[in-house]
């Protein structure tokens, strides 16, 4: 069942349908996630087989479930795929991230790559005015997680200094506007000069050139004058975290998600213990950071970045362009007309 794009593949299959307390979605937009390659790669021992991919979607309220209320059919919606118990202490706290029975669309059961999804409907988020589908699919997951990284778990404050690695993804281009907008000076790494510029334009103050700079943490203390930086956002994994631990400033913190490089790494520990840096893991997001940063998406401050989009028959297509080296942003299927 694992392999290469080849072995996604588009099939008929019934329409789910919403049970008590849930919302039918008529899915207009899936985003494209890394989470899709590595569950396609057999990397991902939880997810169920066959399993319809994609964590991230928009579209409009189909029907509602017995017990639903705040939703009416036709409404514009996006989801939020981290579906959890609802009766524990964390999730009664807001501390979604750290539900022990905690679920993730497209990863756990299935997802997006489709044309309906039921979901509870504490999963269903009013979408904000103005913003097409195709921005919603490619925008919620990535703001969701750069915000709970940066501004949750790193706890970044307005006048510090920032380095995102890897600004050309989807998280990492959301996390250059996330400091951006929590008043952080922001350096960033990427790998072509058009990158550079895509990345500037996003409100990246410095950014590094890593094909040309290899050693990108010497580049980060020239621009620092010596120091290093705050913190560190690290998404990329082993090819680049002992840089990125180097980046730091004595005291510094590395917030880090995701590995797409491999998920083991050798690192020196004194550039950890001698400087004292304090290396912060994250996973998924909270509902209430949501709710924290949606208002910047409504009002244009922070502004997805989608590189392209293909029709959901073209779902091989668009993996294969998620792994390409000059994609900038994130990858987004259309469903539907």
């Amino acid at each position: 069942m694992h392999g290469g794009p080849e072995r996604v593949e588009i099939v008929e299959v019934r329409t789910p349908e919403p049970r008590v307390g849930e919302v039918l979605v008529r899915l207009r937009a899936a985003g494209l996630n890394r989470a899709d390659i590595t569950i396609r790669e057999g990397r991902f021992a939880e997810a169920p087989t066959p399993i319809v991919l994609g964590v991230e979607g928009a579209g409009e309220v189909a029907a509602l479930g017995d017990g639903v209320s705040g939703f009416t059919v036709g409404d514009r919606v996006v989801i939020n795929p981290m579906v959890v118990c609802d009766e524990c202490e964390a999730c009664t706290s807001g501390r979604d991230s750290e539900c022990p029975r905690l679920q993730v669309v497209g990863e756990h059961f299935d997802g997006t790559y489709a044309e309906y999804i039921a979901l509870p409907a504490r999963n269903i988020i009013a979408a904000p005015e103005g913003l097409g589908h195709d921005v919603l699919a490619a925008g919620i997951v990535a703001y969701m997680t750069a915000w709970h990284m940066l501004k949750t778990k790193a706890q970044l404050q307005a006048g510090e200094t920032v380095l995102v690695v890897g600004a050309g993804s989807g998280v990492a281009s959301a996390a250059v506007q996330v400091a951006k907008a929590l008043g952080a000076t922001v350096l960033a790494t990427t790998g072509t000069e058009r990158k550079e510029e895509q990345v500037r334009a996003l409100g990246a103050d410095e950014v590094i050139n890593y094909r040309a700079e290899p050693d990108f943490s010497e580049a980060v203390r020239r621009l620092t004058g010596g120091t290093g930086v705050d913190v560190v956002h690290e998404t990329v994994g082993r090819a680049t975290v002992q840089q990125s631990i180097r980046s730091a400033r004595h005291g510094g913190r590395l917030v880090g998600m995701g590995s797409h490089t491999g998920s083991v790494a050798e690192v020196d520990l004194w550039s950890i213990y001698r400087r004292e840096i304090t290396l912060i893991g994250c996973h998924t997001s909270n509902r209430g950071e949501i709710a924290e940063f949606l208002p910047l998406l409504a009002s244009g401050a922070l502004h997805p970045v989608v590189d392209s989009v293909f029709p959901l028959e073209k779902a091989a297509d668009a993996q294969l362009r998620l792994d390409a080296p000059e994609r900038f942003g994130k990858v987004v299927l259309s469903i539907g007309g």
